[in-house]
């Protein structure tokens, strides 16, 4: 149950917008993939604090953390396996496959989000300037 809750928190944070707040000069702000990639190579979530999304960079962080740590409990109760446990050896493997492939998801989904909020970082800004709406005449700005 409290896997479930977690993983619940995990996803309802990232379908919510994080507003930024940013004081810097334009030159500033703009941020670097190739950076972005390094940090989110390095440890998950790194990316996205990085790119000022601190929300989800913890909670990938805290999902990584927590998918990993499964991992391992689930390994050891597959390896000290004993006749006296509740559950059979196969469910230990089954756990210990799952949370596997999450903490790897979520690596490759830290490292490729990071990537692309750092492409658009200036995204909004890209927009105002060539919105054909805001030129003088209709759209084709004639």
């Amino acid at each position: 149950m409290f896997r479930i809750v977690i993983f619940i928190i995990f996803f309802t944070s990232l379908s919510f917008a994080q507003q930024k707040v940013d004081f810097r000069t334009p030159e500033e702000q703009a941020k670097d993939p190739k950076i972005a990639l390094k940090k989110s190579i390095t440890f998950p979530g790194m990316g996205q604090i990085y790119n000022d999304q601190k929300i989800k960079g913890y909670s990938l962080m805290a999902a990584e953390i927590f998918s990993l740590w499964s991992f391992n409990e689930n390994r050891k109760k597959h390896k000290n396996y004993s006749e006296s446990d509740a559950k059979s050896q196969d469910y230990y493997l089954r756990e210990r496959n799952r949370f596997a492939w999450m903490a790897i998801g979520l690596y490759f989904y830290g490292i490729l989000d990071s990537v692309v909020e750092a492409h658009l970082d200036n995204f909004d800004g890209i927009v105002k300037q060539n919105n054909p709406v805001d030129k003088e005449g209709d759209i084709d700005g004639e």
